[in-house]
């Protein structure tokens, strides 16, 4: 009863939110199939499903029939919650080495615009 019950479940989920509930329409995709190879004698099934999976193109009503033509509308979000981590937060006093360099040196660079770059005179 236990083995039945978990196989019942699984199928149901397996079902519900996955793509595999698109399996049970492989019939039509064999049945298909079958009807475009009445119509063009050498046509091979890699290029059967070169010609209706590859473009976007409907060649008749029943290409949205097949599996895996028309995604899905099903969504599962999976989460995991994780224990909250422990933080040890320690006082430790801050030492900080601060140096004072000082490079300047004055050079004197002569222009005709010398007269221009000068601060106003009272």
């Amino acid at each position: 009863m236990r083995k039945l019950l978990t196989i019942s479940l699984l199928a149901l989920y397996l079902n519900s939110y996955t793509e595999v509930h698109e399996l049970f329409r492989l019939p039509i995709l064999f049945e298909h199939f079958t009807e475009h190879k009445q119509l063009v004698s050498d046509l091979t099934f890699w290029d059967f499903l070169v010609m209706h999976y590859k473009t976007d193109v409907n060649h008749d009503s029943t290409d949205d029939q097949l599996p895996f033509k028309v995604p899905g509308h099903s969504f599962t979000a999976l989460s995991i919650a994780l224990p909250a981590q422990k933080i040890n937060l320690s006082e430790t006093p801050l030492t900080v080495a601060i140096k004072h360099l000082f490079d300047y040196k004055e050079s004197y660079f002569g222009s005709s615009l010398d007269s221009i770059f000068q601060p106003p005179r009272s």
